[in-house]
């Protein structure tokens, strides 16, 4: 290894990097000289596309180093541990499809895997409106039948399964429909109820274009078992962030909590630097490839250089507002779970209105219960306070309608002791500009100026799938690779 100049202290000059680091030099708040962490690849973002990423390209013997901006590795994966009882409650993912990428990830850190069974015994689902507060009782249509239905629709696009890169152009008008309108037009009414409980997290479910609605449903949905809550052919580990829990050991120093990046250059011929905001200073990383993973809107992507073929791409971005958590001193009897019911949304699949409440759910915990609350197309965030405020009036709707016995006094104050921000969820875009080809040009960013790009954007909220579709993208990335012109700078 060659090395270049360097101080008595062990520091690098910036100039020694090219004009591409001298115009970064502004954003180091430490003057002229810095410590440049020289890597083969930089990754924004650890979640399960990030974290992933990371540790394929340490076992194909590359060096990484991952910013993410929060305290921990894991993304929408996030597991609390009740301290009496030592239980496990998971607030994010909650299971796997049984596939050879989660196997060998899981098998990687020596995490066994279990069958995921999600009922509880004992534990009685209620349905009621959250909106009236009174008891609901909908009408059971043929279920199974619509579910056989809906997969001979989704059998017409075997192209889809995940993978949004190969999407059909022109595209379908059947995948161009709200997918209201699409349940209705093949007369599949009656498995929503099933569908709206995957919809969770998407704002009006029935209004996004029915192409991201049918390529977040997995082949193993459609087996009898899983019809029947069963959970057939998933998988979950005790404790799911444990895994990100034991790359981030393995990581070490190559990761970088509660960073963000201030600043980027991507126009070099052979690498890219970045300036990463670190809790105690800012730092730069030079590259030879980026990956971002990240869900790709505008404010997410503030550091970045972006240029007139990138921005215009992520600008038609959106995301929807998703929250969960973890409630004491509801009142909710310990065995059982009530599901929001819109009575009075006939027009729309009896769903419930947003901004509100999914579900409450039972845990194996007595007196906790598991809550999901998601906002509407048109209001983009909520505060903690601002939710717990709405399940108070919600949960007294439910005592004065009768759905969950009246609370003796003196009351114990209801108590929010988790909860997790999953926004921006499901990010998407218009049907007009799914209709003008936005994913081809969306993949299209493949690759350029040396960067690449993962998610659930790029596939569907699925950790097996994210990790298949990193896999091969970290194996294309360095396919054809004939590695920097220049000899790098070793600042280790």
């Amino acid at each position: 290894m060659v090395l270049l100049p360097r101080n008595s202290s062990g520091v690098v000059c910036l100039a020694l990097l090219g004009l591409a680091a001298a115009a970064l030099r502004p954003m180091v708040s430490v003057g002229p000289q810095v410590t440049v962490l020289n890597v083969d690849v930089c990754i924004i973002g650890g979640g399960a596309a990030g974290t992933y990423a990371a540790i394929k390209n340490r076992d194909l013997g590359k060096r990484v180093v991952v910013i993410e901006k929060q305290d921990r590795l894991g993304g929408h994966t996030n597991t609390y541990i009740d301290p009496t009882t030592g239980q496990p409650i998971e607030l994010g993912v909650a299971e796997y499809e049984d596939t050879e990428p989660v196997r060998d990830f899981f098998k990687r850190f020596d995490i066994p895997l279990y069958k995921y069974n999600f009922s509880i015994p004992g534990v009685t689902s209620v349905q009621a409106d959250f909106k009236t507060g009174l008891p609901a009782q909908p009408e059971q249509g043929d279920l199974e039948a619509a579910w056989e239905a809906f997969q001979a629709q989704v059998e017409k696009y075997p192209t889809l399964d995940y993978d949004l890169s190969d999407v059909p152009f022109p595209v379908p008008p059947d995948l161009l429909l709200p997918f209201g309108e699409f349940l209705r037009k093949y007369q599949l009414e009656d498995a929503v109820p099933y569908l709206s409980l995957y919809g969770q997290g998407w704002g009006n479910f029935t209004t996004v274009p029915t192409l991201l609605a049918i390529k977040y449903f997995p082949p193993y949905f459609f087996s009898p078992a899983s019809i029947y809550g069963a959970g057939d052919g998933a998988l979950a580990a005790k404790d799911n962030s444990l895994l990100y829990d034991k790359a981030a050991e393995e990581l070490g120093g190559n990761l970088l909590l509660n960073s963000t990046v201030v600043e980027m250059d991507r126009s070099g011929p052979d690498y890219v630097f970045v300036a990463v905001q670190t809790p105690n200073s800012r730092r730069i990383i030079r590259a030879r490839k980026i990956i971002s993973a990240i869900p790709p809107l505008l404010n997410n992507l503030k550091g970045f250089d972006l240029n007139d073929a990138e921005s215009p791409i992520f600008d038609k971005f959106k995301g929807h507002s998703w929250y969960v958590g973890l409630v004491k001193n509801s009142g909710i009897p310990s065995n059982t779970s009530l599901i929001n019911y819109g009575t009075d949304n006939d027009a729309n699949f009896n769903i419930p209105e947003l901004p509100g409440f999914y579900e409450f759910f039972a845990t194996r915990v007595p007196d906790l219960h598991y809550f999901l609350y998601g906002g509407n197309d048109t209001q983009p965030s909520f505060t903690q306070a601002e939710i717990k405020q709405s399940m108070e009036d919600t949960l007294t709707r439910l005592r004065e309608g009768g759905v969950i016995p009246q609370i003796p006094s003196p009351q114990q104050e209801l108590e929010i002791i988790d909860f997790a921000n999953h926004s921006p969820y499901e990010v998407y875009v218009s049907a007009e500009e799914i209709e003008k080809g936005f994913y081809n040009r969306l993949f299209g960013l493949q690759g350029e100026r040396k960067t690449y790009w993962t998610g659930a954007a790029w596939v569907t909220h699925s950790s097996a799938a994210i990790w298949n579709f990193t896999d091969g993208l970290v194996e294309r990335m360095w396919a054809d690779d004939d590695g920097p012109a220049e000899v790098p700078v070793d600042t280790e």
